[in-house]
């Protein structure tokens, strides 16, 4: 039997070609398949420009991914003005020295109104390995990645993996368990809707998680010596607890190592001022973190505990805080 070598190469040639457009068609497919931001910046384009801010701010909230979804610095902006607000929070972060110094380093120098708001939640407090944390994730990447997440970053979107349990609710969405909606902004606050809502996961996920590992001193420490070198250095420096739910936060209160009234003290005696929040009062989708609505509601409610602790308003009433807000929109 003769092959005859022409015809083979063409077959050959042909059926690549067909695996090639089959390919580009089922990519494309997968692509248009990923859940769409309803406006906002690319996960990797967000995280990358976040990473690369340098003395741009006149406020920095910081924390992990509690601060990250519950602060807005849009809200903020409303109310007191149009200061320069970069929400600094990423998802596990921890008050290592190399982020202690990374908030410090987001202040513009120039600036008269320095002010750093700090999120305190046990888990910030405790010592855990830098790959654990987008912060140091994301600082860790070399020039030529952060150039292509930059200015790419809608490619790598549409590019990236994506998995059954991703499509499954984008194809049958009737059928999907929940419905997560995030959007990245360019001030570092990403707002996350999801429905319904459940705590459950959230609370066992923690509580396995302090029966590892407990508050460390030492990362205390560290932290009441930044917050003591600011305040000596006239910025204003806020602590406060991100609100969750009230059983998480009774639950982190017992077998966390966190002692809330003492570690307020020490805070005060360091030249901080010291933010009371209710940890229970505003809708968390996950026991953890606050939903979008929520997170803007309790945005509004802090900024006017700042402002009155500033000026010394707080016999302000709901009337006059009302009539504020409204001069402000208008």
């Amino acid at each position: 039997m003769r092959f005859d070598l022409k015809k083979l190469r063409i077959l050959w040639a042909d059926r690549a070609v067909q695996t090639g457009i089959l390919a580009l068609v089922l990519i494309i497919t997968m692509g248009s398949l990923r859940p769409k931001e309803s406006f906002g910046l690319y996960p990797d384009e967000y995280w990358i420009k976040k990473a690369s801010w340098h003395q741009c701010a006149d406020m920095v909230l910081a924390g992990d991914s509690r601060v990250l979804i519950s602060l807005a610095p849009c809200e903020m902006v409303k109310i007191i003005g149009p200061e320069r607000i970069y929400n600094y929070g990423f998802g596990s972060a921890w008050y290592s020295p190399e982020y202690l110094q990374a908030i410090e380093d987001v202040l513009d120098p120039r600036s008269n109104s320095k002010t750093i708001v700090l999120g305190i939640s046990p888990h910030s407090l405790t010592k855990r390995d830098s790959e654990t944390s987008n912060f140091f994730e994301n600082h860790k990447l070399s020039k030529h990645e952060r150039f292509i997440q930059m200015h790419f970053g809608s490619l790598l979107y549409f590019f990236q993996p994506l998995s059954f349990h991703e499509i499954w609710p984008v194809v049958f969405p009737s059928l999907a368990k929940s419905h997560t909606v995030r959007k990245f902004f360019g001030d570092g606050w990403i707002s996350v809707h999801k429905e319904p809502g459940r705590i459950d996961h959230e609370l066992k996920k923690y509580h396995g998680f302090y029966q590892q590992r407990q508050v460390d001193e030492q990362n205390i420490k560290n932290l009441l010596s930044a917050v003591s070198k600011w305040t000596s250095d006239n910025m204003s420096v806020y602590g406060f607890i991100p609100p969750s739910c009230k059983e998480m936060y009774e639950m982190e209160g017992q077998i966390s190592g966190f002692n809330e009234k003492d570690f307020v003290a020490r805070f005060e005696n360091a030249g901080g001022v010291w933010i009371d929040t209710d940890p229970g009062a505003y809708y968390s989708f996950d026991g953890s973190h606050l939903q979008d609505d929520a997170a803007l509601q309790f945005t509004h409610d802090f900024v006017f505990k700042m402002v009155e602790l500033q000026e010394g308003t707080a016999s302000l009433t709901v009337k006059q805080r009302a009539d504020w807000t409204q001069d402000d929109a208008n």
